[in-house]
């Protein structure tokens, strides 16, 4: 199968705001603050970034990562990290409400179990890695990272400040056996010969939840 990478590439892969990978989204980068917090399998970092675009804009978000690149990590954990995170910001002059992204790198066990138990039990799935597309497989596993609230946790963090988060695109998935995963095979699902995604580069959108709805969050 071609969706993988030889070694780990950086964290940063620039896509567009509206989820396609753009070389020209950002031709600088400044890292403004970093916040360090350890979890159960090592020190995960969150960097608060500002890309500025061509056009002179500048995009404020997120970069998570572990330090040493590879350690798994929780998105349990990680959903108390970037509580603190987003309390702490009014207090470096950054309104929560300028986020615009998250990029991260996808290797927590929570999201790859519920990534891995929605490919298992989606109709698509097998027909898209017959194509041997890396369009059409990794437009599906967006979706699978959207659909099945991989990222839950997060999701409920941010909606507290009025904010949603949409998986806008992946980049360098790498597969494994769906047997590595600890996730439940669906009831009449074949996972035993099924991979599924394990790891990728990520790029999250964070979006203003309408006003009717911010009352109401998951």
């Amino acid at each position: 199968m071609p969706f993988s990478v030889n070694g780990i590439c950086a964290l940063l892969v620039l896509f567009a705001i509206g989820g396609t990978a753009s070389s020209t989204f950002a031709r600088t980068a400044e890292t403004t603050k970093t916040w360090d917090f350890q979890g159960k399998n090592g020190t995960v970092e969150i960097v608060l970034s500002r890309f500025v675009q061509e056009s002179g804009a500048v995009a404020t978000g997120l970069q998570i990562y572990s330090r040493d690149g590879k350690s798994p990590r929780s998105v349990a954990e990680e959903a108390g990290f970037l509580g603190a995170v987003l309390a702490s910001l009014p207090k470096e002059g950054i309104s929560v409400q300028s986020l615009a992204w998250i990029q991260l790198r996808y290797n927590e066990s929570e999201a790859i179990d519920r990534v891995a138990s929605c490919a298992a039990g989606s109709s698509r799935w097998g027909p898209a890695l017959r194509t041997r597309s890396i369009p059409v497989v990794y437009k599906l596993v967006t979706s699978f990272l959207n659909d099945c609230e991989a990222y839950r946790e997060w999701d409920r963090v941010f909606a507290v400040h009025g904010l949603a988060l949409k998986v806008a695109g992946v980049e360098e998935v790498i597969m494994e056996r769906f047997s590595k995963t600890t996730a439940n095979c669906p009831p009449h699902a074949d996972c035993r010969r099924l991979i599924v995604p394990a790891d990728a580069f990520v790029q999250m959108n964070i979006e203003r939840i309408p006003q009717r709805d911010a009352q109401d969050p998951k």
